[in-house]
């Protein structure tokens, strides 16, 4: 038996990520997934509740679900992946699973390689120099040592990502990539019976059917939630976010995460100056600075998330949901777990450590939030009594 991790945000869970499940999986197997919860890496709110995104794995392969808490789950490829695969290290996975533009692990490692030499940083240095953005210089300096190797491409970013953090990790976890089928990471189209996340988030808040790029077994799960209002409203996102970040203006932003070189003032005066979301983004971009830095750079403003939270490593295991017939298994894996184990709040009172407390008092916090936002808002402390999925 292998117990194989898969890192995920399942934004919506989809075909793709069946395909990926099934494609590792033999008998006897377990799938231990570790999943964003409410927020997601590129610096914004899932469309769905977490219980509605566990429930969705849970009944198409996976068999175990962890959550990647989301000072991690919002933060940077590099951070993002570490403390995933931390989680999964900890709680005994012994291989990893990932889809990638690149399903050659040998050729991920020769990436890893050289992104992990000195010689690498000296070249980025320069690159950077010249006024590149990160993406841009990184791409640049990469090709004075391979060519015609697009290490930009979303899934082989991560990919690399989780290949370092075994290295760092010291990890005996071992790494099965398997190819990407259909569309892109980010493409807004679909091909045949697959289609992003990305596409099918369009579709849904467009209100055009999505049914055929997800599983039969969950259309009716994801239209429940539709039509109860368990679905993210973007312009309550938009108004709530924007309240919260102009009260935050005249704050000092000096400690806050993803801010940088100036990049506070330029966020403060876009916050100022934006009476959207969009326009903060558009107002505060750079050639230096991606979207998606900008995204969270703002939501972590947007939260007070600071860089000492960031330096935290993944300071607990904590459960989402499982499937009742590996419920042994499960007992098995937690009682081995290198982390602490959290299945209720009332394990993170008993742990009484400050590191805790601090990570899961952002996941209280972020969720409040979160839950107001909803097409049909929910009350405050979700996270207190929230009770893992068992299917």
């Amino acid at each position: 038996m292998s117990v194989i991790g898969i890192v995920c945000e399942f934004n919506p869970f989809h075909n793709g990520h069946k395909h990926l499940i099934d494609s590792v999986k033999q008998q006897g197997d377990v799938v231990v997934c570790v999943m964003s919860g409410n927020f997601v890496q590129r610096g914004e709110p899932a469309i769905f509740p977490k219980d509605i995104r566990v429930k969705a794995a849970l009944m198409n392969g996976a068999d175990i679900v962890l959550e990647l808490p989301f000072v991690y789950a919002t933060a940077s490829a590099e951070t993002f992946a570490y403390n995933a695969v931390k989680i999964l290290d900890s709680f005994g996975c012994d291989k990893i699973a990932f889809g990638t533009e690149n399903a050659n692990i040998n050729n991920l490692n020769k990436i890893v390689d050289v992104l992990t030499d000195e010689k690498f940083d000296i070249e980025l240095k320069k690159c950077l120099e010249t006024g590149e953005s990160y993406p841009s210089a990184r791409q640049s300096a990469f090709n004075k040592f391979i060519d015609n190797c697009d290490i930009s491409l979303p899934n082989n970013i991560l990919a690399v990502e989780y290949l370092k953090a075994i290295r760092k990790l010291n990890s005996k976890i071992q790494p099965i990539s398997v190819n990407r089928i259909g569309a892109d990471y980010n493409d807004d189209f679909a091909v045949d019976d697959f289609a992003s996340a990305t596409h099918i988030r369009s579709l849904i808040f467009e209100n055009k059917s999505f049914d055929k790029f997800v599983p039969n077994n969950i259309i009716d799960l994801y239209h429940n939630a539709i039509s109860t209002g368990k679905i993210l409203s973007k312009d309550k996102y938009n108004v709530s976010s924007l309240a919260l970040l102009r009260s935050k203006i005249y704050e000092k932003s000096e400690n806050i995460a993803n801010m940088s070189e100036g990049l506070e003032n330029r966020i403060n005066d876009a916050v100022c100056n934006s009476v959207s979301l969009e326009e903060i983004y558009d107002f505060a971009k750079t050639k230096r600075y991606t979207h998606s830095r900008i995204r969270r750079a703002v939501l972590c403003y947007q939260f007070a998330i600071t860089n000492d939270d960031l330096d935290i490593n993944v300071p607990y295991c904590r459960l989402l949901g499982y499937n009742k017939n590996c419920k042994e298994i499960v007992g098995n894996l937690v009682g081995n777990c290198k982390l602490p184990f959290v299945v209720r709040y009332s394990d993170v009172l008993k742990y009484d450590n400050d590191i805790i407390n601090r990570i899961y008092e952002i996941e209280n916090k972020t969720t409040d939030f979160f839950s107001l936002v909803l097409n049909n808002p929910d009350v405050c402390s979700k996270e207190k009594t929230f009770s893992p999925i068992k299917e």
